[in-house]
This record gives C-alpha cells, sequence and structure tokens, in this order.
C-alpha cells in the first residue's frame, strides 16, 4: 500500500505546484493588464498564455460588470479552493494509506 500512498502523496504535491504556478500568472496577469505599454513583452505574453487557460473558460461565464473583469478573482477563489480540497484530500488519503 506504500507504493499507493506515495502515488497519492506525488500527485497532490505536483498538483499543488500546478495551482501555486496558476495562481502567480492569474495574479502577475492582473496586475500588468494595468499597465498596457507592455503588452509585446514575451514575459507578459507568458503570463498572459498560462492565466488564459483557467480566465478564458471562466470569461465565457461570468461577463464583465461595467469595465471591470472579476474572473481573475474567481479564478483565484476556484483555485484556492482546489487547493485546500483536492490536494489536502490527496495528501490526506496518502498518509491514511501509509
Amino acid at each position: 500500500m506504500f507504493v499507493l500512498s506515495n502515488l497519492f502523496f506525488a500527485i497532490a504535491r505536483v498538483l499543488q505546484v500546478f495551482i501555486y504556478f496558476e495562481l502567480v500568472c492569474v495574479i502577475l496577469s492582473a496586475i500588468l493588464s494595468w499597465i498596457t505599454p507592455y503588452h509585446y513583452y514575451p514575459f507578459r505574453q507568458f503570463v498572459d498564455a498560462v492565466s488564459s487557460i483557467i480566465l478564458r473558460p471562466l470569461r465565457k461565464i461570468i461577463p464583465p460588470i461595467g469595465v471591470v473583469d472579476i474572473t481573475p478573482m474567481v479564478a483565484i477563489l476556484i483555485l484556492t479552493f482546489l487547493d485546500i480540497f483536492v490536494v489536502r484530500t490527496l495528501i490526506d488519503l496518502a498518509g491514511v494509506l501509509h
């Protein structure tokens, strides 16, 4: 059972790293969206491409409120929920199986 425990733990940690990376990219994308002259820099394009993984589907569901786009805030809440619920559940499951 220790192999299955290690597998769940490894999946949880990789998922957690992805969630944190995505979270940082969403925050950076929201901050960089206020700075319009730097739209064509490779770093900005990379951050926007990574954050669009979660923001693009949310923008189809959530309409903007006036000129305010609340999808980054919703994305942050979803990513935080995934970290707290899914990742911690996998880590706890790995601990029980160990």
